[in-house]
């Protein structure tokens, strides 16, 4: 089994969850689809119907238009109506006498017009019937006329009602005997759910049709019959079901109107029609184009709907053409929309920018609708909205996820940071990860060392040990913290802390002084608590320095942490090495000392080189909880006592540190004492003032 990270598996369990359940509404595993999702589908198939290739303009067809229900006396002169008296019977009131109809088909088929097409039904017996049926005899292979299936509504329910025209007009044994003429074809258009024609039936049966005649009989569509008789039967699929076409322009903007007016009128036949030549081997489509008739459809151009004889135009050109639409098949939906799906995957594993990622997802969602729109142009309709959908929610839920996860990171980080660093160091790291990167910096550093660990776990046992190391690192933890320093580690009894990284801290000096002195409070508490015997043995010291460190996450794949490595480090234990030394809490170097802008009362303890270095320090004691009353005396006292000292005259400045420790119980005049004792003995030969320890 392959393995893949946590985040990667996410990625794949939501995109399969999105791919199944766009699979189950697009209908491919129950057989019914989800409207809301078709009707998505369908709009991008009309955007690619409007944007890309259209069906030619066929030179073929021809559109005379029942352009208004009545002609105004005004419309014709009396010289025109002497010469074509017909035109008397387009002034009276629409249905207009069958004899202009019978006019018009022998006017056109003279004319040399190849089909003449009516969508119109003539089912309502009226004047002229017999003078319509006449020509439609005599020119029985040109002529088409329409039946429809008319939905019924009856107290028993609704049904299919098969209108004809009157056996007047068309005499026929039955309906199926007229239904097979090659006379008569139904006008009725196929409409998808949402009202919009996009298929063409040219041919269904009589069960298809709701059973308005026998069974097994076929009909035809207008379209089929009309191209039949053109000469292109070829042209006409032969398929029962729906077929997909192109459409030609917008509405208005494919077929010239021509009045039925002008075409009857001599005048005009004669002028714009060349007596007729205009007709020659044509197919002439006669129907209602007024709004008033109320033929009038919807189709991919939402700009204004269509009227019936132009659609049925559209889809004879389609035929004529050989434009129509092909679906794919459902296995090759089904890999899209899978494919999609995986891709969505395949986008956030290498992207893990929501800037990058949203860019390339807005470029393959361009370069699938450029894809389908040259499938369409070539006559293959691929799906749109479900693989993007696919695409794009995937893509979104898996971004969701990954803030979702960044959050749930940034708690844990937040969680993890806050053992290290004070809320408000937090806070400026968090608003700035990169100042997490390693990197020089200068920091303030607290060290303490719990004192005589060894005989405190012998008498205190493991847990108790333990209780008191937590306590103590409890009261150091909070005293840090409250004055935002950041904690580098405990390790074993020891614990250090600093100010100045990740981010600069210009009051760090300062804040150090204020939480070492909180600090030597706390432990000064917690001692009070302690049982005599380990309250006789319990001690500590406190270091400040100051110095240059590299900071930034140190140790291995498995385990980091955020830290510090340098000499400061080791020169601020071994300051803390010598508050045992010199009997005091708290040490203070020199640079730190001079970085404090409220240093307070302090008093230099000695200039010493530790083990190790070359350079001397100074080192102060700065005035806490832990020094003795009248301190500001014993700073003054013990500065004249070390002026002496440090210029050589040790046998002066004995008794003057003799006297301080006597008045004072001042452990650090005691040390200096013995140092003059040591130096008298045996002067050096450059003295400078500064002492060297010969151990840690």
């Amino acid at each position: 089994m392959i393995k893949l990270p946590q985040r990667q598996w996410v990625f794949l369990l939501i995109c399969l969850s999105c791919t199944f359940l766009a699979l189950s509404l697009d209908g491919l595993f129950r057989g019914f689809s989800y409207i809301p999702l078709t009707q998505m589908e369908t709009f991008t198939e009309d955007i690619r119907a409007r944007m890309g290739k259209k069906t030619p303009v066929a030179p073929e067809l021809v559109l005379i238009g029942i352009d208004r229900p009545q002609y105004a006396a005004t419309d014709f002169s009396e010289e025109t109506l002497e010469k074509a008296p017909v035109l008397r019977a387009l002034q009276k009131n629409f249905p207009w006498s069958r004899a202009v109809w019978a006019e018009l088909i022998d006017k056109l088929a003279d004319a040399g017009a190849k089909v003449i097409a009516f969508d119109l039904i003539f089912g309502a017996p009226n004047e002229g019937d017999e003078q319509l049926a006449a020509a439609l005899l005599r020119h029985k292979d040109k002529v088409v006329i329409g039946c429809t299936m008319s939905p019924q509504k009856t107290q028993r329910g609704d049904f299919l009602q098969l209108i004809t025209p009157n056996p007047v007009v068309l005499p026929a044994a039955d309906s199926d005997t007229l239904v097979q003429d090659d006379r008569v074809a139904y006008v009725n258009l196929p409409k998808d759910f949402d009202g919009v024609v996009r298929r063409a039936r040219f041919r269904q049966t009589g069960a298809q049709a709701g059973f308005v005649v026998d069974g097994a009989v076929v009909m035809e569509s207008l379209a089929a019959r009309a191209v039949r008789k053109f000469g292109h039967p070829e042209a006409v699929p032969e398929a029962f079901e729906t077929t997909r076409f192109r459409y030609g322009n917008a509405p208005g903007f494919g077929y010239q109107l021509h009045p039925i007016g002008d075409v009857l009128s001599p005048n005009i036949w004669q002028k714009n029609y060349a007596n007729g030549a205009f007709f020659r081997d044509k197919i002439v489509l006669i129907g209602p184009t007024a709004g008033i008739f109320h033929d009038e459809h919807d189709t991919p151009f939402t700009e204004r709907q269509m009227n019936g004889p132009e659609v049925h135009l559209n889809i004879m050109a389609a035929a004529l053409n050989h434009e129509f639409l092909r679906e794919i098949p459902k296995l090759a939906v089904f890999l899209m929309i899978l494919l999609a799906g995986l891709l969505a995957g395949a986008l956030c594993f290498h992207n893990s920018q929501p800037g990058e990622r949203l860019a390339v997802l807005v470029l393959c969602v361009g370069a699938y609708w450029v894809i389908a729109q040259w499938c369409y142009d070539k006559g293959w309709v691929i799906p749109v909205a479900v693989p993007v959908l696919v695409l794009g929610i995937s893509s979104i839920l898996i971004l969701f996820y990954d803030f979702f996860q960044e959050h749930l990171d940034r708690i844990k980080l937040r969680h993890t940071m806050g053992l290290y660093f004070s809320p408000k160091v937090l806070e400026a790291v968090l608003s700035d990860p990169g100042s997490m990167l390693p990197k020089h910096a200068d920091v303030t550093l607290l060290l303490t060392d719990l004192r005589n660990s060894t005989p405190l776990a012998e008498l205190l046992g493991p847990q108790g040990m333990f209780d008191l190391l937590n306590k103590v690192f409890e009261v150091q933890t909070n005293a840090i913290m409250r004055e935002a320093g950041n904690l580098e580690h405990f390790l074993g009894d020891q614990f250090l802390s600093y100010w100045g990284a990740p981010q600069a801290q210009p009051d760090g000096p300062d804040s150090a002084l204020r939480a070492a002195k909180a600090l030597i409070t706390g432990m000064d508490t917690v001692s009070l608590n302690l049982p005599e015997a380990v309250k006789k043995i319990f001690g500590y010291g406190v270091a400040l320095h100051r110095g240059h460190v590299l900071v930034g996450n140190k140790g291995s794949a498995k385990r980091l942490d955020y830290g510090l490595v340098g000499d400061a480090v080791n020169a601020a234990s071994r300051i803390e090495a010598l508050t045992k030394y010199y009997g005091v809490k708290l040490l203070v170097s020199c640079d730190v000392l001079n970085e404090l802008k409220n240093p307070g009362m302090h008093r230099m303890i000695d200039r010493v080189i530790v083990k190790g270095k070359s350079d001397p320090i100074q080192l102060f004691e700065c005035e806490n909880p832990c020094t003795p009353p009248h301190y500001s005396e014993l700073c003054d006292a013990y500065a004249k006592a070390y002026e002496v000292y440090a210029v050589g005259r040790f046998e002066e400045a004995r008794p003057l540190f003799d006297a301080l420790m006597l008045k004072y119980d001042d452990k650090a005049s005691q040390v200096l004492s013995e140092h003059c004792v040591e130096l008298a003995a045996a002067p050096p030969a450059n003295w400078k003032g500064v002492w060297k320890m010969e151990s840690k």
